[in-house]
């Protein structure tokens, strides 16, 4: 048995003593030793994680993942990132995050004889437990090949950027910490506590990183893919942004509760969703059941996924059978029932793309692309951008004069920026979409100009909503506007035409180094005659094991208003010509802009407001 292995088996008897001990915590006093058990499984994952990193720093690759996923000329950002490459690997940093999570929610308990805690404790445990008997079974990361091979085959090249090191880390972190306000969830209802205040943190915690590692992901599509996008509707893509969706409609819904004791159900069935959801988003990645560019392959531990997810789900609805009477609450004011409204969006949003991502599963030779979703998401990320701008102007008293001041401002405004992009541009959707846009945003920013500033929740929840405003019109621009001219074919030192752009290519050069061989071509861009920039796609050819491992490097002028993006395809055998692909991207600085707004947003929610300050002092 391995070394890393032996840690993987301690690691797993510790956490099912945690667990036990924990369970016994509800109605004694044995934290003592539940903090032992549970401090003994974190040093264990991490000792077992450390080892696997050792491994790949001392390239043996007698050890199998090792072999698949590096090889001898791999940096060290790239042998560390190579950690998560794969399923084995990932689910382990998934498991060590786990109990980092359930560490924390340990410690920072001022009162460490809580019973919720204790059973949200036990529960969260249990979830690390199905992940170590993964680990030393079908998901065991320290397996050796019969032989030690001289070399590996490598990190896959498309895996070989910075925002793929720290996109994997980062979605992992989030799915783990939606572990917690699950566990609090079943915890406190079963007991007919409250689990909202101690569970808000952790959430906002963990959407944070998935908004970050979504991110990120977003980011690498549109600059390493080469097809002028930075979202394709992917079932790994979707994947994350199904827990994502009711996450955020779970942080609305707790505002609500909190103030005006209301949706407590609906609560407690989005923080089960969600956590339901973050395993499935595993089983779409891991299991290969769908056809996805991003999926790690096929893989026999499909069915314990789904059997977690059934249990979940059963757990859920027994405890709420057994505290029925628990829910009880009701919604009576304008601005409540239009966060509900908020968060119904977010629902059917996660709803639509669910439908779309698992339709193959159920109807033969399905598929489902992109218009699907555009026909479905674009309308319904409208709605919620008018309902936030109208939220935005009604305060909880649901103040009449207030909502007529911010409004009339806002959509005259809104109103003449619309007409005057339908005058320039003859173009309907756009015209509405800016109307909206200004309106919305006008709303937010009237109402943030007299928020308390010590009122860091409000502050952080206006700036993320602002960033998603920025992100709406971003992506209505990208998607609906793009323009895409493709196969462009250019003769070596002279010019094509596509559009109102010329595309001259100047010339070409060539690099090599013991890791791959490029081809890199010089190419200006004109428009209308005036110089945009000089950009220097290029084709990068790696020496693996594998011989299918070609890359095309893409270049983007970016300009205020709009991407020139264009990715080198390919060179003719004599040299004289070459293929590129060209984009005109309007308005995606704005989804980078209105994402980055949004992770913001969460980071000013978790700054401990002046009050709070006042008090610990």
């Amino acid at each position: 048995m391995d070394v890393g292995e032996v840690f993987l088996l301690c690691s797993l008897l510790s956490s099912i003593a945690a667990s036990f001990i924990f369970l016994r915590c509800v109605e004694e006093d044995r934290w003592k030793p539940a903090r032992i058990a549970l401090l003994s499984s974190l040093t264990f994952l991490t000792a077992a994680l450390l080892t696997l990193l050792y491994y790949f720093f001392a390239r043996d690759f007698s050890v199998q993942y090792v072999f698949e996923y590096s090889d001898i000329h791999l940096s060290t950002l790239y042998t560390i990132s190579a950690l998560w490459a794969g399923r084995e690997g990932s689910l382990l940093l998934w498991a060590w995050y786990l109990v980092i999570f359930n560490t924390v929610l340990l410690f920072s308990q001022k009162n460490h004889k809580d019973r919720v805690v204790a059973l949200a404790l036990a529960i969260s445990t249990l979830v690390v437990i199905f992940f170590n008997v993964l680990l030393l079974t079908s998901s065991n990361p320290f397996v050796r090949l019969d032989f030690r091979p001289p070399n590996g085959i490598g990190l896959n090249p498309l895996l070989r950027t910075p925002e793929m090191a720290f996109h994997p880390p980062t979605i992992f972190l989030g799915y783990a910490g939606m572990t917690i306000p699950f566990a609090l969830a079943i915890a406190a209802t079963f007991f007919r506590e409250n689990w909202i205040k101690l569970s808000r943190k952790y959430l906002i915690v963990s959407w944070a990183f998935l908004s970050i590692g979504i991110l990120l992901g977003a980011w690498w599509a549109y600059k390493t893919l080469g097809w002028g996008g930075f979202w394709g509707w992917d079932p790994v893509e979707n994947a994350s942004l199904l827990p994502w969706l009711t996450a955020s409609a779970l942080l609305h819904g707790m505002i609500v509760e909190e103030r005006k004791r209301g949706l407590k159900l609906l609560n407690y069935a989005l923080a089960i969703i969600t956590f339901d959801l973050v395993i499935l988003a595993t089983f779409v990645t891991r299991s290969g059941i769908i056809s996805s560019v991003h999926a790690f392959g096929q893989n026999p531990e499909a069915h314990a996924y789904l059997a977690l997810i059934a249990l979940a789900t059963a757990v859920g609805i027994t405890v709420w059978a057994l505290r029925r009477d628990f829910f009880s609450g009701s919604l009576e004011g304008v601005r409540e029932k239009l966060i509900l409204g908020n968060m119904v969006i977010l629902l059917l949003s996660m709803a639509t793309v669910l439908l779309g991502t698992l339709a193959p599963l159920f109807i033969p030779n399905a598929s489902v692309d992109r218009h699907y979703y555009d026909r479905l998401e674009i309308p319904l990320g409208t709605a919620l951008v008018v309902l936030l701008g109208i939220c935005a102007a009604i305060d909880w008293r649901a103040d009449r004069e207030k909502f007529i001041r911010y409004s009339k401002y806002s959509a005259v405004v809104g109103l003449i920026a619309g007409v005057a992009v339908y005058l320039s541009f003859k173009a309907t959707i756009a015209a509405i979409g800016i109307a909206i846009f200004f309106f919305s945003l006008l709303n937010h920013v009237q109402d943030l100009r007299i928020v308390d500033i010590a009122n860091r929740r409000k502050i952080g929840g206006y700036v993320a909503h602002i960033g998603l405003i920025f992100l709406f019109i971003g992506v209505m621009g990208a998607w609906l506007y793009e323009e895409s001219y493709k196969p462009v074919t250019i003769e070596y030192g002279k010019s094509a035409q596509v559009g109102s752009f010329e595309l001259r290519l100047v010339g070409f050069d060539v690099k090599e180094d013991e890791e791959k061989f490029c081809i890199i071509s010089k190419v200006e861009i004109y428009e209308n005659g005036e110089l945009q920039g000089v950009t220097y796609p290029k084709l990068i050819f790696y020496k693996l094991m594998r011989q299918d491992r070609v890359v095309s490097s893409v270049e983007i002028i970016s300009q205020p208003f709009r991407d020139l993006y264009i990715a080198m395809g390919g060179v003719s055998k004599d040299g004289s010509r070459a293929y590129f692909e060209f984009y005109v991207v309007p308005l995606v600085s704005f989804v980078w802009l209105g994402s980055m707004l949004i992770i913001a947003g969460g980071i000013v929610a978790l700054m401990p407001s002046r009050r709070a300050m006042k008090r610990a002092e």
